[in-house]
């Protein structure tokens, strides 16, 4: 008999898979937009590839939580109310509608959208992660073992995201440069700059998700 925790097993694992996978795609296209051996068209074409590929961790990781607070309630691990469980769906639909409407905006109308993105990151970030803080110290609406450190850590995966933005934000100019001028040291070390950068927080984020895989796998005491 296929029960409710099965179904939310299954959905969770789904959602991992597609955010870990396609964001490794997303890390390999964006390696090869900073290689000045390729041509114009074959780092522009990686980077909008890049780009494209990109929505699928960002609406796995938007519904991640509601997800997970539905399994740790089959589990039986929490009981959280119907405000809860509603707060945690509304701000998931909220989001994935901001990462579908950003596909599908370019240029000044999109600015709109990245902005309200960055805000909820910072909202979710500053909520989680008082959730979680709470709940390890024994005072939050969570238990205060694994399951509480799984949230926290949770929490700052929204901050790596917002790391993430923000040093990959001078790529785009750079890369106009280039169309215009062609490659010079300067603009190949703001490509390659802004990329590393970010990079760097894209593996602490891989860092901190298979940590929270690991917690809610093992269930240490």
């Amino acid at each position: 008999m296929i029960t409710a925790i099965d179904i939310w097993t299954f959905v969770h694992i789904l959602l991992f898979v597609y955010w870990l996978g396609a964001d490794l795609g997303v890390f390999l296209l964006a390696k090869a937009a900073q290689r000045s051996d390729l041509t114009f068209d074959q780092r522009v074409l990686a980077l909008r590839m890049a780009l494209k590929i990109d929505v699928m961790p960002r609406l796995s990781f938007a519904l991640m939580f509601p997800v997970g607070l539905e399994l740790t309630a089959a589990r039986g691990l929490v009981e959280p109310g119907a405000g809860l469980r509603a707060l945690a769906w509304a701000a998931s639909a909220v989001w994935v509608t901001i990462v579908i409407a950003m596909t599908r905006s370019e240029g000044p109308a999109a600015e709109p959208l990245r902005k309200a993105n960055v805000a909820l990151h910072w909202l979710l970030f500053v909520v989680v992660t008082v959730i979680g803080g709470t709940s390890v110290l024994g005072l939050g609406p969570f238990p205060s073992g694994w399951l509480g450190w799984k949230i926290l850590l949770f929490g700052l995966i929204f901050f790596c995201g917002i790391m993430i933005d923000r040093e990959f934000a001078p790529v785009s100019p750079a890369f106009a440069r280039l169309a215009e001028k062609g490659s010079t040291p300067e603009i190949e070390q703001d490509i390659s700059g802004a990329i590393d950068r970010s990079i760097r927080w894209v593996l602490t984020l891989y860092a901190l998700v298979l940590v929270i895989a690991f917690l809610g796998t093992a269930r240490p005491h």
